[in-house]
């Protein structure tokens, strides 16, 4: 009799075909799946937050950039660029790539506050900062005013006129007298004008003239008399000889912030008068005017 065993394939236990076998498989296979997905969870997580804390940081650093630029365009030597514009604010909108900034800009005639202009800027983390809209319009509106006999521009915003500024040197073919305009409109408006003087006025001078009832805003003629000169030699059309209001640099004036507050060495080369037409009489036949040009005029209640 032989103690041998039988091995033959008969009698070998299979245990891959085993319930428990089929169970324990599943349940390492199903937590490999979990582990993965907490992986793959954890990693997307942690990119997110990194791009995100990536792109913000560039972000600032270029808004930073931006608001230092806009700065140092909007004033120098302590004048402020934009002739009647008294203040602005700006709304932010974030997303993960970019942000997009909404600037409001106001003007103030007499007592009421206007939005003059808007501006919506993007301002990505990687590319350059563009501006996509303009409320005032991207391009410029005018008009040939047949009774004006000048080139008039209009805010496409508001419909309202810009003012322009005729520097006290320069040959004009016509100088506009629109104060009279104003002075002759309802007593119920409000109205803008901005005025040019025949030469420069100190401002001891000028706040004894003007005073600052009804005076908004000063002039400062930054141009050279050499710089002045070219300008008239160069162009023959008084369009391109004037001085844009919103490119002017200037600084407001009020009883609150009187003529003495500033250096008694500036010169002034105009002004922004703003109120009702019986306000505005009183500047009617000043000696110093040159020429005035009629900007917002909108009603008073």
């Amino acid at each position: 009799m032989s103690d041998k065993k039988d091995l033959s394939p008969r009698n070998e236990i299979d245990f891959t075909t085993s319930p428990s076998f089929k169970k324990t498989t599943r349940r390492s296979k199903w937590k490999q799946i979990l582990l993965y997905i907490i992986i793959t969870c954890i990693t997307a997580t942690g990119l997110i937050i990194f791009i995100h804390l990536g792109t913000q940081y560039l972000i600032s650093n270029k808004l930073e950039e931006l608001d230092q630029k806009t700065i140092q365009s909007m004033k120098k030597n302590g004048l402020s660029q934009g002739a009647g514009i008294t203040s602005s604010k700006i709304r932010y909108n974030h997303d993960i790539f970019s942000v997009m900034a909404k600037k409001t800009i106001f003007k103030e005639i007499g007592d009421r506050r206007i939005v003059w202009d808007t501006s919506m800027t993007k301002i990505p983390a990687i590319g350059d900062v563009e501006i996509i809209d303009r409320g005032s319009g991207m391009s410029e509106s005018y008009s040939i005013g047949a009774n004006e006999k000048r080139v008039i521009r209009y805010n496409e915003l508001n419909n309202e006129r810009y003012i322009d500024f005729y520097y006290p040197t320069i040959d004009y073919d016509y100088l506009s007298q629109e104060l009279s305009i104003a002075i002759g409109l309802e007593e119920n408006k409000l109205i803008e004008v901005a005025l040019s003087f025949k030469k420069p006025v100190t401002l001891s001078k000028l706040g004894d003239t003007l005073g600052v009832k009804n005076v908004d805003w000063l002039w400062v003629n930054r141009k050279s008399p050499e710089e002045m000169e070219r300008l008239d030699s160069k162009w023959e059309e008084d369009k391109w000889k004037l001085k844009r209001g919103e490119d002017a640099y200037g600084f407001s004036v009020s009883a609150e912030h009187p003529y003495t507050e500033y250096p008694t060495d500036i010169t002034i080369s105009g002004a922004v008068i703003s109120g009702t037409p019986k306000e505005l009489a009183r500047f009617q036949g000043m000696e110093i005017i040159r020429a005035s040009v009629l900007g917002v005029t909108i009603d008073k209640y």
